[in-house]
């Protein structure tokens, strides 16, 4: 039996796209958001934000507090991609970045960034004291660890938290914990969160101040003064924010060449000896760690394995390695899995701001390099001021046009051209000729009568054919074992087992 994405899929499981994901996140099955309808006719409004997980939602609110008339549309639900798959750690300590930073932004830009994370930490506690919203929000140290093999690194980095004037913590014997530990550097006063408990009350104070909210509504273009839906429904706007974690606007600026787009996998258990507090070791393999509210008391959530979104063959090892670790170290038992995907840029910050001088009134926010919790709450605040006209300390420093690009459309699309010429290279020389070889629960690249078919096997032994030529720009896609997904390894796009949309910045369905 052979299905497509749009015969073979029932309406309301169509229209619930995300729930086709085989490893949902312990966020989104323990707490709900409000649904909303499609738009269904062409609307005008004074600003729209395209994206709905926590910075097109924090900034919504802002926007709508200042008084402004706010539409949001999201393309699938509400808070089910990123923001739903991260870890939710809201902090300042993003692995061992300030000892980099000082070398090649300087001490004012450093110290400049570190206080950004610091007031978006603070915007998020005052929004949950605010509306009193029941998130399981903790102030909590944020530690790096070391079982001896990189103790220098981690002193490195005390020396620019003491030069920078963070306020820290050295511990010379480690910490009593569970996980091997010499060496541990812990930045106090940071927090952690339940994040769709969060915006399930942020979306709720945005409905009351006014904020339309458009569910299942996948912008497919934007221009100047209007966004088109992939139903061909237009919404005219004054200004607009693009919050989509990949703009999916004209690549005339080439930021797309400037994300490095990377897949991270975290498992959730419930166990005996789990501390409490945020995590992370800093030996290879690195492991992110915290604890979690669960029924029965507290949980802790394991991730790691990081890789370049399809570039790692089997990677369902992921989760089991992530699975044996949570046993040895914390005696737990694996309650779910999943996985998230993250925007790298090259200088570790975030781009927030003005997509270019010819586009004044159209603005991006991407780029928060897997800590996106308390640079989503400081991009509202800044994306706010712009619009407002009001000055923002931190405008500079994640001014997108600081990203060297190519400058030269020419070479931009040139750069794409060869990555889809390499990915289909790829696929021909490694493509298989007999779809009978495919193995239960498998998918592969094959070539039917001189045809490029991308086939996965499904555990009833049907098989789904699919293009596998990624409707972005024509890259080949990559099954991805763990999440039975098709993942395009030169810009990140994530289509389901039909060949369905999952993640951009692809807007079209596999054919």
């Amino acid at each position: 039996m052979v299905f497509s994405c749009k015969k073979g899929i029932a309406k309301k499981e169509r229209e619930g796209l995300f729930m086709k994901k085989e490893n949902i996140s312990y966020w989104t099955k323990s707490a709900a958001i409000t649904d909303f309808t499609k738009l269904d006719q062409n609307i005008r409004t004074e600003i729209l934000v395209v994206g709905g997980g926590i910075a097109g939602i924090l900034a919504a609110y802002r926007l709508a507090e200042a008084g402004h008339k706010v539409v949001l549309a999201e393309g699938r639900k509400l808070v089910q991609e990123t923001t739903a798959n991260t870890t939710a750690k809201i902090t300042a300590q993003h692995h061992l970045m300030y000892q980099e930073m000082l070398e090649n932004q300087g001490e004012d830009k450093t110290r400049l960034f570190y206080q950004s994370q610091m007031d978006g930490i603070q915007a998020i506690e005052t929004l949950v004291k605010q509306y009193q919203i029941d998130c399981d929000f903790e102030k909590i140290s944020s530690t790096q660890l070391t079982d001896g093999r990189n103790e220098e690194a981690i002193r490195k980095e005390y020396e620019a938290y003491e030069k920078l004037g963070i306020k820290s913590e050295l511990h010379e014997q480690g910490l009593k914990l569970p996980v091997k530990n010499t060496l541990a550097l812990e930045m106090p006063n940071q927090a952690q969160f339940h994040p769709v408990k969060f915006l399930s009350g942020m979306v709720e104070a945005c409905v009351n101040l006014g904020v339309k909210f458009y569910e299942e509504t996948l912008i497919t273009d934007i221009n100047k003064v209007q966004a088109v839906t992939d139903q061909e429904k237009t919404i005219d706007f004054q200004k607009v924010i693009v919050a989509t974690h990949f703009p999916l606007i004209n690549i005339k600026n080439n930021y797309i060449s400037e994300l490095q787009i990377e897949r991270s996998y975290i498992v959730a258990a419930e166990g005996m000896n789990i501390p409490v507090g945020m995590f992370q070791t800093v030996d290879e393999p690195k492991r992110s760690l915290r604890h979690y509210h669960t029924n029965n008391g507290i949980g802790v959530l394991v991730g790691g394995e990081n890789h370049i979104t399809a570039t790692v063959s089997h990677m369902d090892d992921a989760y089991d390695k992530l699975s044996e670790f949570a046993f040895e170290v914390f005696k737990g038992n694996v309650t779910d899995n999943w996985s998230a995907q993250d925007m790298m840029t090259v200088d570790r910050m975030p781009l927030i701001g003005a997509y270019d001088a010819q586009n004044p009134n159209l603005f991006i926010v991407t780029g928060f390099n897997k800590f996106g919790m308390a640079s989503a709450a400081v991009a509202a605040e800044l994306l706010t001021d712009l619009i407002n006209r009001r000055e923002n300390n931190y405008a500079s420093l994640f001014e997108p046009s600081r990203i060297k690009t190519l400058g030269n459309q020419a070479k931009a699309i040139g750069k794409q051209i060869k990555d889809a010429i390499v990915g289909e290279a790829a696929a021909l020389k490694d493509h298989r000729t007999d779809p009978s070889e495919l193995k239960v629960d498998e998918g592969g690249i094959f070539n039917i009568e001189g045809k490029l078919t991308a086939i996965y096997k499904d555990k009833q032994g049907n098989e789904h054919h699919v293009s596998p030529f990624c409707t972005h720009l024509g890259c080949v896609v990559k099954f991805n074992d763990a999440e039975r997904t098709w993942d395009c390894p030169c810009h990140g796009s994530r289509f389901d087992q039909d060949g369905c949309v999952l993640e951009g910045p692809a807007t079209k369905d596999l054919n």
